[in-house]
């Protein structure tokens, strides 16, 4: 969708001059009324010379307060004003004044009237003027999947990894599949994806989490081989990463025989999360290996006494093989659990 601006810039700003002076005589017989009416408020303490209190002034002039204001109020519906005037005019403001709000501003007049293109303007502009500003690439990230137009994405989704700080990088890779899951082309998505990492993927502080994003790229583009070997390539990498095992336990399936391991060397490891050994539990209990899923799930209940989740599945595995007084005991321990589904929190990161 495109805005038909209207009026023309010409006679735009001779209306906006007009308006400011006639706002300009509005303010100025209402300031001398109030001198008039009301007694000299008392200076505040902040305006001393020693106050601490730092007034910092707008960078719009008068001018500019007016334009801003006729763009808004060209925004509510029933005033007979024009959609497209106002997202221009508020474009206009933003790039004079480089002000992020009124950029964010633009951008959300155009979400609002469900104009992909305009919106898309606003945010290049916006990352053109601040070129090292995050807020406004992942704008234009989200507006380019919006629209659909995924092979325009790879250039941002670089950007945005790179204007991450490092202590937050592995936290946003992590959230890239679920950025990318409305993507009409999954194939396309998962391969985009990867190029876009090549470069994460040589770092060993972020190699595994980008391992384990293009895991689940790939599981989601149906690639499930695909998937295993991306996350052994992140457990290689780090062999604690919560991921890969999360990932891996996700595929396991006898079709895929490589995922278990995976799983297997996680928990093996230092201070596995009990999370991820109650799903390996239910993934043995749906493969009928109950013998293997009562070894996981005792090592729960003995590490997490409070997991009311893993006593129930505890007493379950006992039911099933007739062992009825541990069953009692177990499921009885479900009752008195402080925490009715306890587990200990995983990052999502790695």
């Amino acid at each position: 969708m495109r805005f038909q601006f209207t009026p023309s810039a010409p006679g735009l700003m001779t209306r906006l001059n007009l308006g400011l002076a006639l706002l300009s005589s509005s303010l100025l017989c209402v300031t001398v009324h109030a001198q008039q009416i009301l007694p000299a408020a008392p200076t505040p303490a902040a305006s001393t010379p020693n106050s601490s209190i730092t007034i910092t002034n707008s960078a719009m002039d008068a001018q500019l307060f007016y334009q801003v204001l006729i763009s808004e109020l060209n925004a509510i519906q029933g005033l007979g004003g024009s959609v497209g005037t106002s997202y221009q005019l508020m474009l206009d403001a933003a790039r004079k004044t480089n002000d992020a709000t009124l950029f964010q501003r633009a951008i959300d007049m155009a979400i609002a009237a469900r104009a992909g293109e305009p919106a898309l303007e606003a945010a290049r502009a916006w990352k053109q003027a601040q070129p090292q500003s995050r807020e406004a690439n992942w704008q234009v990230l989200q507006v380019l999947l919006a629209l659909n137009r995924l092979n325009e994405t790879s250039e941002p989704l670089r950007t945005q990894i790179q204007l991450t700080p490092p202590v937050e990088r592995n936290g946003a890779i992590a959230q890239i599949p679920r950025i990318f899951a409305r993507a009409s082309d999954k194939k396309a998505a998962a391969t985009l994806v990867e190029q876009a990492l090549e470069s994460a993927t040589a770092q060993s502080a972020t190699a595994a989490a980008s391992w384990t994003a293009i895991g689940r790229m790939r599981l989601a583009a149906a690639d499930a081989l695909g998937a295993v070997q991306a996350a052994g390539r992140a457990q290689n990498v780090e062999a604690a990463s919560v991921g890969a095992a999360q990932l891996a336990l996700e595929i396991m399936d006898p079709k895929q025989p490589d995922a278990e391991p995976i799983v297997r060397r996680y928990l093996e490891g230092a201070n596995p999360s009990a999370e991820v050994r109650l799903g390996y539990v239910r993934a043995l209990m749906d493969a009928q290996r109950f013998g293997e899923a009562y070894t996981q799930i005792v090592r729960v209940t003995r590490e997490r006494p409070n997991s009311a989740e893993a006593w129930a599945l505890q007493g379950a595995l006992e039911l099933q093989e007739n062992q009825l007084d541990k069953s009692d005991a177990s499921l009885k321990n479900t009752l008195n659990s402080s925490h009715p589904f306890a587990t200990p929190k995983t990052s999502n990161a790695v």
